[in-house]
């Protein structure tokens, strides 16, 4: 059992804001789902991802998809277990239909569309847990497992360890088609079909796909790898009724990456019949990364971010970006654990805004070396194979003139300059081995559009005003002359709390004072105390202070020298403090910190209850950073258990518990 050296109780305030100033597509992002890109929040609680709406919308992402939320897995279920439903009803440990109405207006008040992942080929794999109406056998397929997967009669008549739903009958098609628009009544823009490859086709004899998707949404299935038929003549009739999945095609670029090299696939799926404009890539999903086995899991995120760069500058496909769990076991992963949020680095959030910036334009994919690059009219992402901070030159697409327009332009990730000219692009490749390039704004800052018809990337019409994302966000700013910078960020515990190795992490580009200075930002997601010392470097190491400076928080920089604090939110100040957390140090350094809730009687989740989130702002009795937790609703009298997720779940014996308290109202 671990030894608590330190528990505090406290009341504080839950930090909110309302963002009224913000319209639909304020950040350029898409009206059409297909034309945008999607973030999977995988197993987030739905109130996790409304408070990261407004970061989901600065990165660019036009939709956001949830995991299934139909009954009943509990809060903390091993995540796998959401794909076995108990009924179609709204409504697990993610949230409830009100929590789901939340999100979606919250949602669509930054321009960002909903998907919520629904499991209509099969059930639970024991009909004991079921609803009433799903233990009727008569509603299920009764061929048995799959055995051939290229007998396209095992694929959508077996079992994949579940009960195989009867698709084709009207009963099952009913309640699926009135759980699609409970969904739709809470304001859902999109379905995505879990094991669509296993549904069956009108030509098969099963109306599913005619008579259940809500044609008004996006909808989108999951095919892995083929549909164990003839897939020139299965593909496009899957998609005449909504998207598919081509995973083999991000699947090979994450491999190549993997593996140091570059792959000069232009497709896979679209080799075979299926129109481009209705595919769905991506650089990993929750198959590749959760399950035993995953091909992804054990890739570094960087490697991922590398495929998804070059899949995302596809025109016509979606591409969804993976939210990773902090476990790779297959196991330790639960339903309603908050994943990485990655997501809002500079080189994901600058290939959304290029890919939403040149959506509707042609691609042409050049691969040559090193060197993978998208090339369209108004932008170009460029990939290093391996390596990072490479000077590179390739083809400027076909080399005719028809392609990127010719300038100068600075790489909106590491900051180096690119040239272009009608037949090469010539430049810098920072330290993530990514750069992005486009003409006309960027729109992470809420602009509303971008210049296409300029022939440089860099033009700032007006100055940019520092304001804070959220009022917990830890950050600085760096205005500087320079045109790029790194950071290397240290406390007195950690002595390195940046990514990357010396000299750091490169510092994301986010504007130009009014004296046309560049002004950098850096945000700390870790989980570590809070930063106490900082260097700033530009041109690969040189330093732009000669000295150790002490990290402020929310602290602007001007050449490496503070400033000035920015306590302005945007749309307003920081609020006032109101709710009650719990707080805790967490001094052995625990993977995993919960807090289960309880009043004698009743829980407030399934153990081991909520999870904690460090809070690196937090101050309290003269320390600053503490794992905290907002007490729930009907507990603010209760006692709690702080614990490392594992343990008995037996009140009696407290024994198995590394610590107890008592919520005390008020305080």
């Amino acid at each position: 059992m671990f030894n608590i050296k330190s528990i505090l109780f406290s009341a504080f305030v839950l930090f909110s804001m309302t963002f009224s100033a913000y319209a639909d597509n304020s950040y350029g992002l898409k009206s059409n789902i297909q034309d945008g890109v999607i973030l999977h929040c995988f197993d987030w609680k739905l109130s996790d991802i409304k408070a990261e709406i407004p970061n989901i919308a600065k990165a660019g992402f036009t939709a956001v998809q949830t995991s299934p939320i139909h009954q009943k897995e509990g809060y903390g279920s091993t995540w796998y277990m959401a794909y076995q439903p108990y009924d179609y009803v709204i409504g697990n440990g993610l949230g409830t239909a009100d929590d789901l109405k939340a999100l979606c207006t919250e949602a669509h008040n930054y321009g960002v569309k909903v998907i919520v992942d629904v499991v209509a080929n099969h059930t639970n794999g024991n009909l004991n847990y079921v609803a009433d109406f799903w233990k009727n056998t008569d509603l299920y397929h009764n061929y048995g497992s799959v055995s051939n997967w290229n007998d396209r009669y095992q694929v959508t008549h077996g079992e994949i360890g579940m009960k195989d739903l009867k698709t084709e009958d009207s009963r099952v098609q009913q309640k699926i088609h009135a759980y699609v628009e409970s969904l739709k009544s809470c304001g859902v823009d999109g379905i995505r079909w879990d094991a669509a490859k296993h549904i069956g086709l009108p030509s098969e004899g099963d109306s599913f796909w005619q008579n259940v998707p809500d044609k008004s949404m996006y909808n989108y299935g999951e095919i892995l790898d083929g549909t164990g038929g003839n897939d020139s003549k299965l593909l496009p009739e899957y998609q005449k009724y909504i998207s598919i999945t081509d995973n083999g095609y991000g699947n090979g670029f994450a491999s190549s990456f993997s593996n140091g090299s570059v792959n000069s696939s232009i497709g896979n799926f679209n080799q075979k019949g299926a129109a481009t404009a209705k595919l769905v890539y991506w650089g990993e999903s929750h198959d590749t990364y959760a399950n035993d086995g995953g091909s992804s899991k054990y890739m570094s995120q960087n490697v991922i971010d590398r495929a998804y760069a070059v899949v995302a500058g596809n025109n016509g496909a979606t591409a969804l970006y993976f939210s990773r769990p902090s476990s790779t076991d297959k196991n330790s992963i639960k339903l309603g654990q908050k994943g990485s949020t990655h997501f809002t680095s500079a080189e994901v959030a600058e290939v959304n805004h290029m890919h939403n910036v040149c959506a509707g334009e042609a691609n042409y994919y050049v691969h040559s070396g090193n060197v993978a690059a998208q090339i369209r009219q108004s932008g170009a992402i460029i990939v290093l194979g391996n390596g990072s901070n490479q000077s590179v030159s390739f083809a400027n697409g076909a080399g005719d003139g028809k392609w990127l327009k010719a300038g100068t332009y600075t790489d909106k990730v590491g900051g180096g300059t690119f040239t272009v000219t009608t037949s090469t692009i010539s430049g810098q490749v920072g330290s993530t081995g990514i750069a992005v390039i486009y003409t006309g704004e960027s729109n992470n800052n809420g602009n509303t559009g971008g210049e296409t018809g300029g022939n440089t990337g860099d033009e700032v019409s007006d100055a940019y005003t520092p304001t804070l994302d959220k009022a917990d966000e830890v950050f600085c700013f760096l205005e500087t002359a320079n045109s790029n910078a790194k950071i290397w960020v240290w406390n007195s515990t950690v002595k390195q709390l940046t990514e990357n190795t010396w000299p750091g992490d490169a510092m994301t580009l986010v504007g130009k004072a009014a004296n046309g200075n560049n002004v950098f930002k850096w945000t700390y997601t870790g989980t570590e105390d809070a930063p106490t010392k900082v260097i700033f470097t530009h041109d690969g190491g040189t330093k732009i202070v000669n000295a150790d400076i002490d990290f402020k928080n929310h602290g602007y920089y001007v050449e490496g020298v503070w400033n000035k604090e920015i306590t302005e939110v945007e749309g307003g100040d920081i609020p006032t403090p109101s709710d009650k957390y719990v707080y805790f140090d967490n001094a052995d350094k625990w993977s995993n910190v919960y807090c289960y809730f309880y009043d004698g009687t009743t829980s407030a989740s399934v153990w081991p209850g909520e999870a904690m989130t460090f809070d690196a702002t937090a101050t309290h009795n003269g320390k600053t950073g503490w794992y905290k937790v907002i007490i729930p609703a009907g507990f603010t009298s209760a006692k709690y258990v702080l614990n490392d997720g594992t343990g008995a779940q037996k009140l009696s014996n407290s024994s198995v518990y590394t610590s107890q308290g008592t919520v005390i109202s008020g305080k």
